[in-house]
């Protein structure tokens, strides 16, 4: 593989593949986009390889372009998102031509209305990787809810960016896609940079217990949906 590689999060119904899909317009500069999705995902109408998950990695099925290009990896909510943050480092480190673009968290925004702990989690331990946070379906029922999270990743000093995205503009790829890091983990900087502390091993959510397991789990409330 050989380009750029984003690596897109998201909950159900978000639409985070018909948003990105506008990568691949004629007049887009990121013509050339690719989509590599679990099975639960694929979806016909883009250009896209699947993936399976094998012994923690992933493992691509399908044709992929024989020119650089832009890569959107969608993590599955069926498997552990800290596994797939690893398998991801893993497959950055063995794709010596693959760099990393940005991280991308898609947010259906009626889920924020009602949300029980579990989502909350989620969306704490997904928004710990992202470069940006990006709310679809905003109503006028959710509008304080989308407001009250923003204002708490602000309050956190979290530098992810936020957008909120409407279906009567066209989604402003150029900054969502735009290559620069805003994520408060450090688990992709280059490991030349990185104090002890801020390894992979140490960080929030990859850090394991002495018996395997997570010190901090992020729970799976969308498996299977």
């Amino acid at each position: 593989m050989k380009g750029t590689l984003h690596l897109i999060l998201g909950t159900p119904d978000s639409g985070r593949r018909s948003i990105l899909s506008h990568a691949n317009t004629p007049e887009s500069p990121q013509a050339g986009s690719h989509f590599l999705l679990p099975e639960e995902l694929k979806d016909q109408t883009i250009p896209h390889s699947c993936w399976r998950w094998e012994e923690e990695e992933f493992r691509f099925s399908g044709s992929e372009p024989a020119s650089p290009a832009e890569f959107f990896l969608f993590f599955s909510n069926n498997f552990d998102l800290a596994d797939q943050f690893e398998a991801s480092l893993s497959l950055l480190s063995s794709e010596t031509e693959l760099e990393l673009g940005r991280i991308i968290v898609f947010l259906n925004s009626r889920l924020l209305v009602q949300a029980d702990s579990s989502i909350t989690e989620w969306i704490d331990g997904a928004v710990h990787f992202a470069d940006a946070l990006c709310f679809t379906h905003r109503e006028n029922d959710n509008a304080s809810e989308i407001a009250k999270c923003k204002e708490r990743f602000e309050s956190m000093r979290y530098p992810l960016e936020t957008y909120v995205l409407g279906k009567k503009k066209a989604p402003p790829l150029e900054r969502i896609l735009f290559p620069s890091a805003r994520r408060i983990s450090h688990a992709f900087d280059p490991q030349d940079l990185l104090e002890p502390e801020d390894s992979p091993q140490n960080d929030t959510y990859l850090a394991r217990q002495p018996n395997g397991k997570r010190q901090r789990p992020i729970p799976r409330p969308f498996a299977s949906r």
